[in-house]
């Protein structure tokens, strides 16, 4: 959690999904200002709502941001936190601003996590620090033993834990978070097309009866690419066939928990948090 007090101002940058809304909603309710920067195209227009200050920036305009950053510090501003997601594909978009081309050219590998925390260097370079995107949604994310729908058979609990080995040795080398397997083969892992599509590449390739496993990375860095599930998630597994999901406890955030576990019984599916060292 953050070292200042409640009614300190933090600033937020959001990129896709419901995660900047939900920062923003509870880093308020603690008591927080938030002043966010969104991008244009990616943000939900809804966090303009949800917060104290909002600028809208363009894909890779990095003076843009630079600018931001100079008027977050005169307001006072020394923590922020990222959430939500950009797409890793958007490094290779060529009308990219300029400024920002040269800082992905000059980073050893093209990884998420080399990415993002080159911006983290940014942001620490103009003495804001950066936080763990899920220090105000620990209520969302679920404890180990957590279960959803039905129990799960004999034969998806072994493709779980063959699963969940290798997805942690992916994950030592920042490939994907999840993979889908089906009879103790991997089917599909996840790449840059992110967690839905490789769980529709998995059904296509295999039909019915895969599991899903979605683990963190080993020694995962907190202030950016959380697991995160929520109710698309079992609509694509549905779609697709899969049977089981598990995700990392105490690691992954859950959208819409009970929303989830109301289809999760209507799917049939067998949902399960594992804690990252069984």
């Amino acid at each position: 959690m953050s070292s200042e007090s409640p009614s300190e101002p933090l600033a937020l940058i959001a990129g896709s999904t419901q995660m900047p809304l939900l920062v923003a909603q509870e880093a308020r309710r603690a008591g927080r200002r938030v002043y966010a920067a969104a991008i244009r195209g990616i943000t939900d227009p809804a966090l303009e709502a949800q917060v104290d200050a909002l600028e809208w920036l363009r894909w890779g305009d990095l003076p843009a941001f630079l600018g931001v950053l100079d008027d977050w510090r005169r307001e006072g501003i020394t923590e922020a936190i990222m959430a939500g997601k950009v797409e890793q594909q958007r490094m290779y978009e060529r009308d990219t601003e300029s400024g920002m081309q040269a800082m992905l050219s000059e980073l050893p590998s093209g990884h998420t996590d080399e990415l993002l925390g080159a911006v983290a260097r940014v942001l620490e370079s103009s003495g804001i620090c950066l936080l763990p995107s899920t220090c105000y949604l620990s209520s969302l994310m679920p404890t180990p033993g957590w279960t959803a729908g039905r129990q799960l058979t004999d034969t998806e609990d072994a493709d779980i834990r063959h699963g969940w080995r290798i997805a942690k040795a992916l994950g030592k080398h920042d490939i994907g978070q999840t993979i889908v397997v089906k009879e103790k083969a991997v089917v599909a892992v996840e790449g840059m097309e992110g967690t839905d599509a490789c769980v529709r590449r998995g059904g296509d390739l295999v039909g019915p009866g895969s599991v899903v496993v979605k683990v963190a990375k080993p020694g995962q860095d907190l202030r950016f690419d959380v697991p995160v599930v929520g109710v698309g998630t079992l609509e694509h597994m549905h779609a697709a066939g899969a049977s089981a999901l598990a995700v990392e406890a105490d690691m992954t955030v859950l959208f819409d928990r009970d929303r989830v576990e109301e289809l999760a019984q209507k799917f049939d599916l067998a949902l399960i948090a594992r804690a990252g060292n069984d």
